[in-house]
């Protein structure tokens, strides 16, 4: 988005920022489905939040492009493949917000969606087993008819 002049993550409290400026994080998360990987899946909920200076020509219109455009980028967005990401932005909702007093300069416009990531490392609970020890049995095959999964009868 090249109009944006400031990109911040979980910006600081009181922090000057130049406008045009996007800040964002995230606000919430819930379990998501687990791909049975040793991983836990989780559902965040981001939020950004675009400023301009209310004293600028149009200033309500430049904010709401600047929301279209963001919306745009999180379609179908995996953040450059990151590994955890597991799934694109969905419910992207565009909308105008009343600034807080301390933000009044501003007109505001927040961009909300939620995207499943998941979180910690994969682990095998097992023992590492030697290659070809995994057996192979058909339909109701009793133990000693099992064969290795390696030389299928």
């Amino acid at each position: 988005m090249p109009k944006v002049l400031h990109v911040e993550q979980f910006p600081e409290l009181g922090a000057d920022v130049q406008t045009p400026a996007l800040l964002y994080g995230i606000t919430d998360m819930t379990l998501g489905t687990d791909r049975g990987e040793g991983k836990t899946a989780l559902i965040g909920r981001f939020q950004s939040c675009i400023l301009i200076e209310a004293d600028r020509p149009k200033a309500s219109l430049q904010a709401a492009i600047l929301a279209s455009q963001l919306a745009v980028i999180l379609k179908d967005q995996f953040w450059g493949g990151l590994d955890f990401v597991t799934g694109p932005p969905e419910q992207i909702h565009a909308q105008p917000e009343a600034p807080q007093e301390s933000l009044e300069q501003f007109v505001m416009w927040s961009v909300q969606w939620i995207q499943p990531f998941e979180v910690g490392e994969f682990h095998w609970p097992w023992p590492d087993e030697p290659p070809g020890s995994l057996m192979l049995g058909i339909n109701d095959d009793p133990r000693e008819d099992f064969f290795p999964a390696s030389d299928p009868p």
